[in-house]
């Protein structure tokens, strides 16, 4: 076995070949992957093999499309058979809220430039010899993209066109251990010996924990046990030599499919059950599977029937129950280890088969290139933290695995495994009203109940019980003042005689001057928008930053990445760890009664921050505001904030204060028209698409993605952000919906709101520059269907920015 190598891939599934090939492809041919077996004995073998395209989201139907074009001719490229047999797939809604989804999901389809379309009841069944609709079936939709692959054959084709360019694959070499050399080389030890490598990647499927705690890290993998049966051959199937779909009814919470001349079906309507939740997977588990669950699949069985009557005539050959691993979102764990520089993981994939190819061209990606082609923030395995606990992921896995088929309505409000992470309000917020809800692993509120709806958790696409409640706060906001417990900002310290040139290096804006307060933005090396703070200067050599909750570890890796050897000491967090934002055009009298500051706005400007006492308390009043009104943001010690908030309340009573969520927080951001971390931009935007170039200074010297930003300032970008407001009745928009004008589609939505200040209905997005002027109509496709809708200033409240001055 070799003892040096680039690349070790630790994991002999799909997704650590797809990743092997890919390493190789791109010229990594000095790579070598450990199996603890054989190749596919862990979750790869038993898979059933679909590869949908059908998904919610941009990334994921990327993922399932390129899939399905890398795989389809993958067996003639390296001369390995695979059956592979592209059938399409249908999907049956029996609800109206279904229809309503897959005209969404048509329209994210229609952004993105793939074809999902609707079916009638008479296109499926014509399509269907042994499927009926039946008379609950109200239409569908057609993925015609969908197939299936025997996942042995796909695994071992790409193991050979990674051995076919040099790569190496040691199989029954079970890693025993991971430490890290002084050099940042790392050693993996295996039972046949130690590979010392550059770069190591986790790709042990439902070992991925225990192989990251080898390495001292932590990702948050746990098993569930999924099933599906495989019927005795039919003599109708043996008769029918031509291809049909598969069909996924999500209602029914089934998918059926041909396999060979029986039936495969398998079923998600049960709740998810953990395997070894107490222990982790056995070290000999290989190409075994779980006892049978035949309860699991009688459930659905009768309604099943009813739209495939063969199926009553079938007996059962076969079940398979087998392990599959699961993030808590039910989302791949693909990408960057927090805090282990040259570590990646590439586990946690719920839908291995599908997903494997996209994460074998990410993994590639980060390796050769330091960064990847589409936005993967919602699968970077940074967006959990020491809070994402076995328990936890074991809990929130299930109930996503119940959820499987549900409608995934926007604000669906999931409950399991917690709270985990809480500030000191908790309490008193639940006691106000307060619906709470979780971001990055910490309690907020969402919106107050305070007119007591019977029904906090009633989904729908168009009426939900927060919206009244909502509309209050920000109106109270707007007319008088209202207070946010905002848990979970991410914050960071940065000191030393080296700052500012250090900071200047990152951000592409210049510091602020000491007292004041600049948003800033982070760049990659290809001009893209890693991510923003907001920079405030506490003193010569001491800044505090303030970013997006979930960027935690992200954003701390990448700061941390861009240290000098000395001179600039870097803290994750500081020492006011909480936040209160106060904000409303009565703020200033609420705070004047509790500090003896000058908070006058010659004193106290919009962007400056200062240190003083409200209450008592010492904080850090920042005078800045997302919601576009007189505020501040007070930081200030998690102990402190009970004290703080009481105060606060009290005093504002005869200002008529109320307390607002984070529905409401995003809705006056969307009227201000201010940009949303992964909503309105990301890795796959530069400054001058997301009309953000303004907040870069070319002349004050270098900094990350300078030269690239040169580069793009010579030539018009491609992109135009811009604001809609929809002129017809319409639900509120949801984002990657298609912008569209006679007949084409221009762009996409980003972020979209009822306005509840300003009595519209807004969107943000992006259209192709140049195809829509200021003024101009054009439609936003919302659940399918169009409604008109009129450019206008994405700054919707107070364009001038005459309150937050005032």
């Amino acid at each position: 076995m070799k003892t040096h190598a680039r690349v070790v891939v630790i994991g002999g599934g799909v997704v650590g070949c797809a990743i092997l090939y890919h390493l190789a492809r791109a010229g990594i041919s000095d790579a070598v992957l450990l199996e603890r077996d054989e190749l596919t004995s862990g979750s790869t073998w038993h898979a059933a093999g679909n590869i949908p395209t059908y998904a919610t989201s941009w990334l994921g139907m990327r993922a399932g499309n390129y899939a399905w074009q890398l795989y389809k001719d993958l067996g003639e490229r390296v001369d390995s058979p695979i059956t592979y047999r592209h059938t399409g797939a249908f999907w049956p809604a029996h609800t109206t809220e279904r229809m309503e989804l897959f005209g969404h999901i048509e329209g994210i389809a229609r952004s993105a430039g793939f074809d999902l379309h609707h079916l009638s009841p008479a296109e499926m069944d014509a399509m269907h010899p042994f499927w009926t609709p039946g008379k609950t079936v109200l239409g569908g939709i057609m993925d015609p993209y969908e197939g299936d692959i025997d996942p042995s054959q796909l695994t071992q084709a790409l193991a050979k066109g990674a051995r076919d360019l040099g790569a190496k694959i040691k199989r029954f070499s079970p890693v025993t251990g991971i430490r890290q050399k002084p050099s940042g080389e790392r050693v993996v030890s295996s039972v046949n010996g130690e590979v010392t490598a550059e770069i190591v990647v986790n790709a042990g499927g439902f070992y991925g924990a225990k192989i990251a705690a080898m390495a001292g890290l932590a990702v948050p993998v746990v098993t569930l046990e999924h099933q599906y049966l495989v019927t005795e051959p039919l003599a109708e199937l043996e008769a029918h030599t031509g291809v049909f779909p598969l069909v996924r009814d999500p209602d029914i919470r089934f998918y059926l499919r041909r396999e060979r001349n029986a039936f495969l079906l398998g079923s998600y309507a049960h709740a998810g059950r953990p395997a070894w939740a107490d222990t982790g997977p056995p070290d000999n588990f290989a190409h075994q599977l779980f006892p049978d669950s035949v309860e699991d699949i009688l459930e659905v069985l009768e309604d099943t029937i009813a739209h495939v009557p063969l199926l009553a005539e079938a007996g059962a050959q076969r079940f398979v129950n087998g392990p599959i691993p699961y993030a808590p979102d039910a989302l791949p764990l693909v990408g960057p280890a927090a805090g282990a520089r040259n570590f990646y993981h590439a586990t946690g994939v719920q839908i291995g088969i599908t997903h494997s190819a996209a994460i074998g061209k990410a993994i590639t990606e980060w390796i050769t290139e330091g960064e990847t082609e589409w936005d993967l923030a919602a699968w970077d395995p940074r967006r959990f933290g020491d809070w994402a606990t076995p328990d936890y992921a074991h809990a929130r896995a299930s109930e996503h695995y119940d959820l499987q088929y549900a409608v995934p309505y926007p604000h669906r409000n999931m409950q399991s495994g917690r709270p985990v992470q809480r500030t000191p309000l908790f309490d008193r917020l639940v006691e106000s009203g307060a619906i709470m809800g979780q971001i990055g692993g910490w309690e907020r509120a969402f919106w107050f109940n305070t007119a007591h709806a019977p029904d906090v958790n009633r989904l729908d696409y168009h009426e939900e019980p927060w919206h009244a409640p909502v509309r209050r706060e920000c109106e109270t906001v707007r007319d008088a003042v209202g207070l946010m417990d905002h848990g979970g900002f991410t914050k960071y310290t940065v000191t030393g005689p080296g700052a500012a040139e250090y900071l200047s290096h990152v951000f592409c804006g210049k510091m602020p001057a000491i007292g004041r307060i600049k948003l800033s933005y982070m760049l990659t090396p290809k001009g893209r928008i890693w991510s923003e703070a907001t920079i405030a200067r506490l003193a010569e050599h001491h800044f505090l930053l303030c970013g997006p909750t979930l960027t935690d570890q992200r954003d701390f890796d990448w700061l941390a990445a861009h240290l000098p050897e000395t001179g600039v000491t870097l803290t994750k967090g500081c020492e006011h760890d909480g936040a209160l934002l106060l904000m409303g055009p009565r703020s200033r009298d609420v705070l004047a009664t509790l500090t003896d500051a000058n908070l006058s706005a010659a004193a106290a400007p919009w962007l400056s921050v200062a240190r003083i006492r409200v209450a008592g308390v010492a904080l850090c009043a920042m005078r800045v505001s997302y919601v576009g009104e007189l505020g501040w943001e007070l930081h200030a010690a998690s102990a402190d904030l009970p004290v703080l908030y009481e105060a606060i309340m009290a005093a504002g009573k005869r200002y008529g204060i109320c307390q607002f969520g984070s529905y409401a927080l995003n809705a006056m951001r969307i009227e201000k028209g201010y940009h949303g971390w992964g909503a309105d931009f990301g890795t796959e935007y530069t400054l001058y698409d997301a009309g953000l170039s303004g907040f870069a200074d070319l002349e004050k010297g270098g900094f990350i993605g300078r030269d690239a930003l040169l580069a793009q300032s010579d030539c018009p970008a491609e992109w135009e952000w811009v604001g809609l407001e929809l002129l017809d009745h319409s639900p509120d928009p949801l984002p990657a919906e298609p912008i569209i004008q006679a007949s084409e589609v221009i762009g996409y939505m980003t972020s979209g709101t009822r306005g509840f200040r300003t009595g519209k209905v807004l969107a943000l997005g992006y259209i192709r520059r140049g195809t829509l002027g200021m003024g101009d109509e054009c439609s936003l496709c919302v659940l399918g269907e169009e409604s008109r809708a009129r450019r206008v200033n994405p700054c919707q409240y107070d364009p001038r920015n005459l309150i937050q001055r005032s």
